[in-house]
């Protein structure tokens, strides 16, 4: 069932009578409050400042990213080292210390 089908335009353009009509038929038949409508204008929103709240959202939306960005560069540097080590494609790089362990284990490997 669509919301066209629930609703009709004609119960849009008289939704006030409607709200009419229903509390006419609760007050015939005893069930709305004679105070009813006190309550409903006596309610207004209550807006409070929380300052820890404040702070508390302030530290999710700048903190939490800060530390996923630093779990995010750990482990692509993690993931390079286990490429390095199997010798996956893209992950050769050679520092100047690497080149010259596996010159000297050449050489080394060489003479034995």
């Amino acid at each position: 069932m669509s919301s066209d089908e629930l609703v009709s335009n004609e119960d849009i353009t008289h939704t006030h009578s409607i709200i009419l009509e229903g509390r006419e038929e609760l007050e015939e038949m005893g069930e709305l409050d004679e105070d009813y409508e006190e309550k409903v204008v006596s309610t207004r929103p209550v807006i409070t400042l929380d300052l820890f709240g404040i702070l508390r959202k302030g530290a999710i939306n700048l903190v939490l990213p800060f530390i996923n960005g630093i779990m995010l560069g750990f482990g692509e540097i993690f993931a390079h080292e286990i490429g390095f080590k199997y010798g996956f494609f893209g992950a050769r790089v050679y520092p100047a210390r690497r080149q010259a362990q596996a010159q000297a284990q050449r050489q080394s490997s060489k003479f034995i």
